[in-house]
């Protein structure tokens, strides 16, 4: 099959039967099985009365199928980021069933027959979320004639560097960037895909060794790429792409360098879709070239409009983020306008406290928020190697203090945040967002307890294995016991407990504890892997604490519907 794009009506009628469409399971999907699998669940979907579906799958391949199945029946499909208890109560204000790998999935109508393909509609209808980094994720319907205008756009951009190129994905195809990157481009471009998400870059690169391959990542992945990633190996590796945030200079040279492959960054929204494009490591030029069909122009108080053929609509649509028009066409992208809060009846900009923080080079990442229900901001800070230092050396409380002055020269005085949280990583789910919810978290006063967690390594949607370093001068090892002090038991299910929290929704009730084991001590120096498991079907978590010695505790807490 040529990498032409099929007609959106006749995207099902006209899939070749033999053509691999994608690899599921280990095994090739053909045109004609992704026909007949859309056709059967189609006929169950046509029997049931519901119209708008709650939609989420752990694959990519029968998301798909669930997709097009639901387009095929008629029903408006509600993709959400993650399949978990509260996310499936708000969905439950607009959906009335659920499809999918949910804890408790709509039974659908057995015997019925299935509903032969034809030509899609062009009104079908698709609401996604945003991501939920600078508050609660907001719904955005999106029609089927406009996801396929942005895959047109893609391919008339890229497509011709990729050849037949195989995509995977090491994002969850549960929103709009995995969506089309993953699923809806190589579907209608006759490139095979990858159903599963894969968890590491090593992945990623064994599969490129094999053949070729588009991998679709995101700026959280590529920028902590380890230093012995076999890229030599992975000749078949004809595109990175990158989308979600700005992938930082030394991330993008590092990654051109080694990989011989400049990433190709997206930038673009759930509501706008993709706007423009560009490649660091290639021109050594941070500007942005649009799309094609995508034109930039001044707007009223310094703001900057778009027009775009997959807007959805004739007016131009305002950009939340600041822009440098450049004379050639191309821009330079600043700071968001639209994150303004008020502090002391003042408003401040966080994205110009983060700039400013940014500007020192004690800071390799920064976010600024207001903690929940105060009237002063908190700052999360990511230190870079100087950083580090300067903390080991003069302490937590000195280079805060040279935080705080620096600022105090740029900004108002109320823009300088008053609470700080150091880490060595930011929180972030499984597809490399993060969410505001978490960096709240910091803030609460249980959160404090913990000890600092390393990079997350998500194996699963639903499991991250963390990092964790046990200090000496902890206070819980002040006289447990005398001579030879050790964490205490109920402090490690206290540590569980709360670290979830940072990656997963879980309950606000209370717990019972099973299967409780302690297999080997945790003294101070310890370096451990901290693994979480949040199975929301049961309302379980599994956590496991081990080291280079072996397993040292592990458990599950069974979670109470709160009364």
């Amino acid at each position: 099959m040529s990498n032409t794009l099929l007609s959106p009506p006749g995207l099902l009628l006209d899939l070749p039967d033999q053509a691999v469409l994608a690899m599921h399971a280990g095994e090739p999907r053909h045109g004609q099985r992704l026909r007949q699998d859309v056709a059967a669940l189609a006929g169950a979907l046509a029997a049931h009365p519901a119209r708008d579906w709650g939609l989420f799958h752990d694959h990519g391949y029968p998301a798909l199928v669930a997709l097009l199945a639901l387009w095929q029946s008629g029903k408006r499909a509600w993709l959400p980021g993650n399949n978990q208890p509260g996310t499936e109560q708000a969905l439950g204000r607009h959906c009335q069933a659920l499809l999918g790998d949910w804890p408790r999935p709509t039974a659908l109508p057995t015997g019925t027959v299935p509903l032969p393909a034809g030509p899609l509609d062009a009104d079908a209808e698709l609401v996604i979320f945003t991501s939920g980094s600078s508050g609660e994720p907001q719904a955005i319907s999106k029609r089927y004639r406009q996801l396929f205008d942005e895959v047109a756009i893609l391919e008339q951009a890229f497509g011709a560097g990729l050849g037949g190129a195989a995509f995977a994905g090491t994002v969850s195809h549960q929103h709009i960037y995995g969506l089309l990157f993953r699923l809806l481009w190589p579907l209608a471009s006759g490139r095979a895909l990858h159903s599963e998400t894969l968890q590491d870059p090593a992945s990623v690169l064994a599969l490129a060794s094999a053949g070729e391959l588009a991998w679709v990542a995101s700026p959280a992945h590529l920028k902590r790429l380890p230093d012995d990633l076999p890229c030599a190996s992975a000749g078949g590796l004809q595109a990175v792409f990158s989308s979600g945030g700005p992938l930082p200079e030394d991330a993008a040279l590092a990654l051109a360098e080694r990989a011989g492959q400049a990433a190709i960054e997206v930038y673009g929204s759930s509501e706008t879709g993709g706007i423009a494009w560009r490649r660091q490591g290639a021109d050594n030029d941070d500007a942005w070239t649009p799309l094609p069909g995508v034109r930039l122009e001044p707007g009223p108080r310094g703001a900057t409009l778009l027009r775009s053929p997959h807007l959805g609509q004739s007016q131009p649509w305002p950009l939340a983020d600041a822009i440098t028009l450049r004379n050639d066409g191309r821009f330079h992208l600043g700071a968001r306008l639209d994150r303004i809060v008020k502090v002391e009846e003042k408003r401040v900009s966080l994205s110009a406290v983060e700039q400013a923080l940014l500007a020192d080079p004690a800071v390799a990442e920064a976010r600024a928020l207001q903690p929940a229900g105060e009237q002063r901001l908190g700052a999360v800070l990511v230190l870079s190697a100087e950083g580090e230092t300067l903390q080991r050396e003069q302490g937590r409380a000195a280079l805060i203090r040279r935080l705080r002055q620096r600022l105090a020269a740029n900004l108002e005085t109320i823009a300088v945040p008053r609470r700080w949280r150091l880490v060595a990583a930011l929180p972030e789910t499984g597809q490399g967002k993060v969410p505001m919810r978490a960096l709240q978290a910091l803030f609460k006063h249980s959160q404090a307890r913990l000890p600092e967690p390393g990079d997350a390594h998500w194996s699963a949607a639903d499991q991250v294995t963390v990092s964790l370093g046990v200090a000496a001068d902890l206070p819980w090892f002040s006289g447990h016991f005398p001579g030879q002090p050790v964490l205490p038991g109920v402090v490690q299910i206290d540590w569980a407990e709360g670290l979830a929290r940072r990656y997963f929704e879980l309950p606000d009730g209370g717990y019972r504890l099973q299967a409780l084991k302690f297999h080997d001590l945790i003294l101070p120096g310890a370096e451990l892997q901290l693994t979480l498991q949040w199975q929301a079907s049961t309302g379980t978590l599994r956590f496991a604490f081990r080291s280079r010695q072996g397993p040292h505790s592990s458990a599950r807490l069974v979670f109470e519907e709160p009364r």
